[in-house]
């Protein structure tokens, strides 16, 4: 089983977690949901990701995001966009075809709704 540990705004945390024996697969950054107490800002998320990660994806979790926070984090380094809520399909064929980043899409179980993307 893969593990994903998420939330991570600070340079302690991310170094002990990387640095750990067991680390996990993935590490997740709120890039853009500012209503989260773990969202981290910008600059600090660009200084926090600039390290040495080892076999570690680093995903930027990413709620209903739009042109612009993906045009801003498009260089930085994540291996994963996992997207949350309403995503149109055109956003995120742009961002499997045009950014060329994996997605890991969120569903809530009481909202499912399966449909082919065509990717």
């Amino acid at each position: 089983m893969d593990a994903k540990i998420c939330g991570i705004n600070d340079p302690n945390t991310l170094n002990y977690i990387i640095k750990h024996n067991h680390s996990p697969k993935f590490i997740g950054f709120i890039v853009n949901y500012t209503k989260s107490k773990r969202y981290i800002e910008f600059e600090k998320l660009k200084k926090l990701i600039n390290i040495e990660k080892k076999k570690i994806n680093f995903v930027a979790v990413l709620v209903n995001p739009d042109e612009d926070i993906l045009e801003k984090i498009k260089n930085l380094n994540f291996d994963y966009y996992q997207l949350y809520d309403a995503e149109n399909i055109a956003m995120v064929i742009y961002i499997n075809k045009d950014l060329k980043n994996n997605i890991i899409k969120s569903c809530n179980k009481n909202n499912l709704k399966i449909q082919h993307l065509g990717i």
